[in-house]
């Protein structure tokens, strides 16, 4: 899981996501569903990047994407 701040307006929660899976390499889109159990979908470049963020935060690959859920940051 990734820990997102959902307090956050979309760009900006959409951004920070962006920004956090950028150390795995270019991140092409970030889409986030914040009804019953939050998530996101993160479309990489590369198939490897994609497989390795989602080893990091437990998620799912299909293609170049990664589906991650989100929890909400610890304060």
């Amino acid at each position: 899981m990734l820990e997102v701040d959902f307090n956050e307006p979309n760009p900006r929660l959409k951004r920070s996501i962006m920004d956090t899976c950028a150390a795995f390499g270019p991140v092409r889109s970030v889409k986030v569903h914040r009804q019953q159990s939050p998530f996101a979908v993160i479309e990489m470049t590369d198939p490897a990047q994609t497989i390795e963020l989602a080893g990091k935060f437990g998620g799912s690959t299909f293609g170049t994407s990664a589906l991650i859920h989100l929890t909400p940051k610890s304060s």
